[in-house]
């Protein structure tokens, strides 16, 4: 072979993926070919397998979306217990055709009243004619309204039993299906019988869907946003293409913002793919792996307030007592009968039971009571039932080790978190910031304003004229946040029995009440609360 020759018979070999050498005076030796070739270290085949899929749900038709309930989407939150969800297309209203003439002239009705007030007194008119509510009141067997005012008295105002008489209904919520039961008696109630609220009687939301077990449910048009962030570990959601199998959304896990293509399955969202580079991916799996205690601490802590709930505890005041003067003063007795194993106490005349029916104990609580009990209850710390030594349970958090002085006063709480930045980080909100809640639409601004202040676990106080003309505080628990909006629509607290309400379902009793403080407790005793950390050792 001429030597001339040789420089392109190598070139053609490193394309073919052989090797060759010159041997001295005479032509190349050739060799077997290597092994195929493989890709450069640059190459990110996941990022664009995730690339196209983006490219090709985006070019499919959006679904429309629920227009007026985007478009209101802070004041519904603000005001309606489950608004925290994303409807493919809005619930529709019962056909005409479907409905009893009766109820006809009712719907014109409605179409003539006020927002609000008109729910109640439609439930009010037609306290017998259950069909007749459902037909008005449900919408594809989806509790939903137009208006924030409606979805606030959809959400306070009607029960179950308002709706139904039949021994078992089906209850939708996010991505869980519940099995409920009807109880008889005095005052009937539906009794959850499956799921982590069994035992619990059952309550309609705002954007539940309700059907009877031998109902055909046709594909649900709500999608659990709030459970998608819980699992996949993000706190917020923008939404660049709604479909009904598929949703691209930029999703944001701590400072990092991740392009998503999300796979829908029924109400239950979770990632297909994020379309963002290979460190990116490792920067997320980071984040999700450093906050997992977090997490798993922000779980038990909902599992606690579940619990709660579910005991309904009393709130301590002694009865017939109208006003805030002695509130506070049952649960010294109620410690001193519960230690000395006695099942009843008296004050004024008046006999307390120790334990409920079920035999668990029934502490008289203040709405602080509530919150403190709650993380250390999360923490595995809660008082044992009736037929067990009376005290507490170790658990991982004993705030009473901490010093706390008065654990059950709000501004007696904001001292001693401000005594100790160590455990906790105070924000008091600037005078200028105080809006009362009866500037509603100024109050959710504010809140919205304020949401990178706020995270799940957080103490929110409240202070203000109520209707006695005198200034009363409360405590709220934040359970979780928006991940659309960002706006703190999960509370819970403790007036009259412990709920899960919304800002107006507290607040609008007194509406001169306005945000006081925000109490966050820091790492040093929110893990605390991850039953797979470390134990407790003070």
């Amino acid at each position: 072979m001429r030597r001339w020759l040789f420089p392109l018979l190598l070139g053609a070999c490193w394309l073919a993926g052989c090797q060759v050498a010159e041997s001295a005076g005479g032509p190349p030796a050739a060799t077997e070919p290597s092994a195929a070739p493989t890709h450069p270290a640059d190459v990110d085949d996941e990022l664009a397998r995730c690339e196209a899929r983006w490219a090709e749900v985006a070019a499919q038709p959006a679904a429309p979306g629920a227009p007026a309930f985007d478009a209101q989407r802070v004041g519904f939150l603000g005001r309606a217990r489950g608004a925290s969800t994303v409807f493919v297309r809005a619930p529709a209203a019962t056909p005409d055709d479907a409905l009893t003439p009766a109820a006809l002239g009712e719907r014109a009705r409605l179409s003539r009243e006020a927002p609000g007030y008109r729910v109640a007194r439609l439930v009010g008119r037609h306290t017998r004619d259950k069909e007749t509510l459902r037909a008005l009141l449900l919408r594809e067997g989806y509790l939903y309204a137009d208006d924030p005012l409606d979805a606030f008295e959809l959400e306070s105002r009607v029960t179950l039993t308002d709706l139904f008489d039949a021994p078992v209904v089906l209850l939708e919520r996010g991505g869980q299906t519940s099995t409920l039961e009807r109880a008889g008696g005095r005052f009937p109630s539906y009794q959850v019988t499956s799921g982590p609220e069994a035992g619990q009687t059952a309550r309609i939301f705002f954007g539940d869907r309700v059907s009877l077990p031998d109902e055909v449910r046709p594909p649900p048009l709500h999608r659990d946003v709030l459970g998608f962030a819980r699992a996949a570990g993000f706190d917020r959601m923008e939404v660049e293409h709604l479909g009904e199998a598929q949703v691209l959304a930029r999703l944001r896990f701590g400072e990092t913002w991740a392009r998503a293509v999300v796979q829908a399955d029924g109400a239950q969202l979770s990632i297909a793919c994020l379309a963002e580079t290979r460190a990116s991916r490792d920067e997320i799996a980071a984040f999700l792996a450093r906050e997992a205690p977090r997490r798993r601490a922000l779980t038990a802590l909902r599992g606690a307030i579940t619990a709660t709930v579910g005991d309904a505890l009393p709130f301590d005041r002694p009865r017939e007592v109208k006003g805030p003067d002695r509130d506070g003063e049952l649960r010294p007795y109620w410690m001193s009968a519960y230690l000395g194993g006695r099942h009843g106490f008296e004050v004024d005349g008046q006999t307390y039971s120790v334990f409920d029916l079920r035999g668990r104990p029934a502490p008289p609580t203040v709405c602080v009571d509530f919150v403190l009990d709650t993380w250390e209850r999360a923490s595995g710390r809660w008082f044992r039932p009736r037929g067990e030594k009376p005290g507490k349970t170790a658990g991982r958090l004993d705030l009473g080790a901490l010093g706390i002085e008065n654990r059950r006063g709000v501004m007696g709480l904001l001292s001693f978190a401000e005594s100790r930045p160590e455990l906790f980080e105070v924000l008091r909100v600037p005078a200028a910031e105080r809006v009362p809640f009866a500037e509603r639409a100024r109050f959710f601004a504010g809140l919205g304003a304020r949401s990178g202040d706020l995270r799940p676990g957080d103490i929110l106080a409240i202070q203000g004229i109520k209707k006695d003309d005198r200034v009363h505080q409360h405590a709220i628990l934040l359970e979780d946040l928006d991940p659309l909006t960002g706006f703190p629509s999960e509370l819970a607290d403790q007036m009259r029995v412990p709920r899960r309400r919304s800002w107006e379902g507290i607040m609008a009793e007194a509406p001169r009440r306005s945000w006081l403080y925000r109490i966050r407790p820091r790492d040093a005793l929110l893990l605390r609360l991850d039953p797979e950390g470390p134990a407790r050792t003070d």
